[in-house]
Parts: structure tokens; sequence; C-alpha cells
């Protein structure tokens, strides 16, 4: 078995190389809808006033309300005559009609729009009309708000909550397929009592998390669709309350709200699973068998589904799907998000199962807790395997040139990830370290296991951050 430190070299080699060949090598991507063209254009002095507006953008977009593109002078008053619209063999370009005749002035174009990967662009920009100086654009009045940004609190923080919600029930699938049930085939040769309480407390465990992380998806959702709202819009998040009509239609009649109804209908064919599942699990109050540990191969499998549907329904409405090969793109970060999840989730599960199971079952417990660390050390090698290899191949599809590393806010995001990145894999080498050691003792002592849980937690802290960079970077334009 090779050194770890080597390892480590390696894999940061592997990151590097494959980051930097991923970003030279990079085709032309679109992400957020931005502006190609604008009818006045911006600034335009014209000898007499314009038919209509139009504004042209490099994807398809929806306008919520035909109030969302609109002209005004320069006192606010709209001097449109009809709704804007989005024309039907042009999907990337909207228009209103204007007032013949307008009076010499300013006028301001204004916009906000719903582009394909889900997020709100809003927008200004200015014409005259006759020989007259150009004035600032009007932003007051209706139609002037832009609501949240999408780089603001409140939008990091509902998508940071929706993250941990449906990650951390795809992370809880996960363990116990992948570890829990791994440790019980062939059963540890411990004492029945000392068994029946490591797999009584095991399922007791699992399933309170599950309720728990039921309850945090659906207010994650909640959260997002009003934060999502509230942009759309152009209302603050508790005047988005105040309009549930509004909501409606943001879910109703957008892309974003099309995915979000697909993930809430997941999510709830899952909770439905779960509720028979549990039902089953607790029909007697004996401990499970060890055959019984996962709940059943069959069931584990049919909840993973809808989980795994409700996470990549969050990358189809994501940068993604408007890179220049979604076909590929999205499958890639879905499965990137799933393998986060499985390592992050799992670092938490591991630091309670570290923690509990000593105490619970004693000496056997603490021989159960040796293997479950051996179990996910290897599960979670895999994960980041996987997430560092998907993670080239959607540089591949954001960056157009090494610089955007640092000449955007965008590529100091990734750099922020990558180091932190690192810094988790630092630690998860050390406690492969610590479990190569257990792997050669038939009782891990209690002092070995709370160092590893120690460590575990500060590799868990690290991760959660990186998920909150995750959440910032779904906001920010990639480099185009």
């Amino acid at each position: 078995m090779r050194p770890p430190r080597r390892v480590l070299t390696l894999l940061v080699a592997a990151i590097a190389c494959g980051l930097a060949g991923g970003i030279v090598a990079t085709p032309h991507a679109d992400a957020h809808a931005t502006v190609d063209a604008i009818s006045p254009a911006d600034d335009a002095r014209l000898d007499s006033s314009p038919s209509r507006v139009s504004v042209t953008f490099s994807e398809p977009v929806q306008l919520l309300s035909g109030a969302d593109l609109g002209v005004v002078d320069a006192q606010g008053e709209s001097v449109t005559t009809g709704p804007g619209r989005t024309l039907p063999d042009a999907a990337d370009r909207v228009e209103v009609p204007l007032q013949r005749g307008l009076p010499s002035g300013t006028y301001t174009i204004r916009w906000r729009v719903v582009s394909a990967d889900g997020h709100i662009v809003p927008g200004a920009t200015v014409f005259a009309v006759g020989d007259v100086p150009i004035g600032a654009p009007y932003l007051g009045g209706p139609g002037g708000a832009t609501g949240p940004a999408e780089t603001s609190a409140w939008a990091v923080s509902a998508r940071w909550l929706e993250l941990v919600g449906v990650g951390g029930l795809v992370a809880l699938l996960a363990f116990r397929l992948l570890v829990w049930r791994a440790v019980w085939r062939p059963p540890p040769r411990i004492a029945p009592r000392e068994r029946d309480a490591a797999l009584a407390w095991g399922r007791d465990a699992w399933w309170i998390a599950f309720g728990a992380l039921a309850l945090v998806s659906l207010v994650g959702e909640a959260c997002v669709l009003i934060v999502k709202s509230a942009s759309a819009l152009g209302l603050s998040v508790w005047g988005a309350l105040g309009d549930p009509a509004g909501i409606v239609r943001v879910l109703a009649d957008t892309r974003f709200g099309d995915l979000l109804q697909i993930r809430t209908f997941a999510l709830f064919a899952l909770f439905a699973l779960g509720v028979w599942r549990f039902l089953a699990e607790y029909r007697s109050d004996a401990a499970p068998t060890p055959q019984e540990a996962d709940g059943g191969l069959g069931p584990a499998l049919l909840m993973l589904a809808p989980a795994l549907l409700a996470l990549g329904s969050i990358s189809a409405q994501g940068h993604a799907s408007t890179s220049s090969l979604p076909v590929l793109q999205v499958p890639t970060d879905a499965l990137h998000a799933a393998a986060a999840a499985t390592w992050v989730g799992g670092l938490a599960l591991l630091a309670a199962w570290l923690i509990r199971l000593p105490r619970v079952a004693g000496a056997g417990g603490r021989l159960v807790g040796g293997l479950v660390l051996a179990r996910f050390s290897g599960v979670a090698l895999v994960a980041v395997a996987v997430i560092v290899a998907t993670g080239i191949i959607r540089a591949f599809g954001q960056m157009s040139a090494p610089s955007d590393l640092w000449r955007t806010s965008y590529g100091w995001s990734i750099l922020v990830k990558i180091g932190l990145l690192t810094c988790a894999g630092l630690l998860a080498l050390r406690n492969r370290r610590v479990v190569s050691t257990l792997r050669r003792e038939n009782r891990p002592n209690t002092g070995t296991l709370r160092m590893v849980h120690r460590a575990a937690a500060v590799e868990l802290v690290i991760t959660l951050l990186i998920i909150a960079m995750s959440s910032l970077l779904v906001a920010q334009v990639p480099p185009v």
C-alpha cells in the first residue's frame, strides 16, 4: 500500500493538471441570460419615436407578466400601449409596443426575465428621442424594484438549506446501504446483548435523522420558492409572502417552478415510502437482526431512487442545463452532487456512530464503530475520486481561460472551494492511516475512536463550508 503522502501528492497533481487542462480546452459556455442586443440601443438618440422596443438575450427567457418589460419617461410614467411578451418564434427575444409620437426626452427600458437556468435577470437601459441630453435611467416606482439578488444572503441561505436537506437524505440512504449494511455482512463476533443494542440504536438513530432531514428539505424548498418568487416579482421576501398569487405564478409559469414541482413530488414519494418502511421495521419492539440492519436491500434502493431524482432536479435547473453540452453536463453535475452528499453527509453520520456506539454497546460497540470507520473510509475515497473527476468535467463546461480563476469572482469561489477540499482531503488521509491501524486491532479503544470522531467533526465543518461555496457558485455568472 502506498504511503498516504504519496497518495496525497498524486491526488493534488491530478486535480491541478485536470483542472488546468479542462480550463484550457473548454469551449464557450453560456450561463445566465445576458443581453445580446437592444432596440433602440443603449444611449441611442433617435430623431423620431420608435414603434416598439425589443431586447434579445443569449438564451431563451420568460416573462412572468407583461409588466416585467416596460418603458417609462423621465417622470416614471409608462409609455407602452400593451404588455411585454416573448416572441413565439424567438424565445430569446422580448418586445413591447410604444405610444406613437413620443415627445423629446429620455426613456428608460426596464426588464426582469427568468433565464433558462432559473435565475432572475433584471436590467435597464436608456434612449432619447430628439436632440436632448440623455439622462440617467429611471429606476423608481412600479417595476423598478428587483427583489433579493441571486447572491444575497437570503438566496444563498435558502439554497444551502435545500442542499443540506435533499443531499442529507441521499447521504442517509447511501450510508445505510453502503456502510451500515456491509458492517453486518457477515455479523461481527460480539455478544448477543451488545449486538442487539448496536442494531437497535442504529435503527433508531437512522429514523430520527430521516425525520429531521425530511423537515429540513421541505423547509428548504419552501424558502427557495419564496426567495425566488421575491426576485422574480421584484418584491422583498416579506412582500412575496404577502403575495401568494405571485408565488403560484412563479411555480406554475416558469421552468424553475416545473423542476421544483418534480422535486417536491419526488420528496413526497420518498416520505411515503419512509412511512411504509418505518411501520414495517417497528412492527415489534425487538431489535432488528443483522440481516435487517439496512431495512432490506429492495426497499433501500426503492427509497434511494426518488432521493436521487430530487437531487438531480437541482442540477437540471442550474448552470449545467445551459452549458454547451447539457446532455453530458447535467448528469455529471448530478453525479458530482450525489458523491458530495455521500461524503459530507456520511461524515456527520460517522461522527455520531463513533461517539455513540461504544456508549450503547460497550466493547462490542467499539468493534462495530471500527468496522463502520473502515467501511466508510473506502466509500469516502471513491466519493472524493468521483467529486474530483466530475469537477474537472464541469470545469470544461464553465471556464474559458486559465486567467478566469483569478480575474473573476466565479473563479475565486472555485479556488476557495478547491482549498477547502484539499484541507478536508488531508484530514481524510489522516483518518485512513488510523483505519489501517485499527484493521490490525480486534478491539479498537475508545480514545482512538474519539480522536477520529474529532477529526471527522472538523472535516464535516470544512465540507459544510464547501456546500456554502457551492450555493454561492450557483448564483454567480461563470466566465463566458
